[in-house]
């Protein structure tokens, strides 16, 4: 895998003070532990991946595919229940710019997949007919969100 991202890695553009969020957060970790960490609160870190520079993003991306793989889109705890992959597709998509780094841009391949596992994941659950899956307004967002990384991948001519 390579050596641990540097705080550079995380801020190549020195100063971009998202990019130096997701160095505190994630800045030296293993991929166990940033796995570890990303499940205690996914909608809050999603936004670290996002900001990250792309060597920091390339190398610990293995924790998003390895979250969207084992991780049911729907969760329901404590009573309230959400879509574990809201704002995630967005949060990838950011990474994949056209001047995007070349350890980015390779990940192309491996994010295709992620994208179809949403969204069968997705139409299983909202076939399953239960109440709690049937939110029109939250559906159409993220189906709309994965979709749109889905086309924008495109560019890389990889889809």
């Amino acid at each position: 895998m390579g050596p641990l991202p540097g705080e550079r890695d995380f801020d190549p553009h020195e100063g971009d003070l998202d990019a130096q969020v997701a160095w505190r957060n994630f800045g030296g970790l293993t991929l166990g532990e940033a796995y570890e960490k990303f499940q205690e609160n996914p909608f809050v870190y999603q936004e670290d991946f996002m900001w990250m520079g792309g060597k920091a993003f390339a190398y610990y991306f293995p924790v998003l595919e390895r979250y969207v793989l084992v991780t049911p889109v729907w969760s329901e705890a404590a009573g309230s229940e959400w879509c574990q992959v809201y704002g995630l597709g967005a949060a990838i998509q950011v990474q994949f710019a056209e001047n995007c780094l070349p350890e980015v841009r390779q990940l192309v391949p491996r994010v295709l997949p992620l994208i179809a596992q949403v969204k069968e994941s997705f139409d299983a659950y909202v076939a399953s007919g239960h109440p709690y899956y049937s939110d029109p307004e939250m559906q159409q967002h993220v189906i709309r969100e994965w979709n749109e990384l889905e086309d924008h991948l495109q560019q890389f001519g990889e889809t």
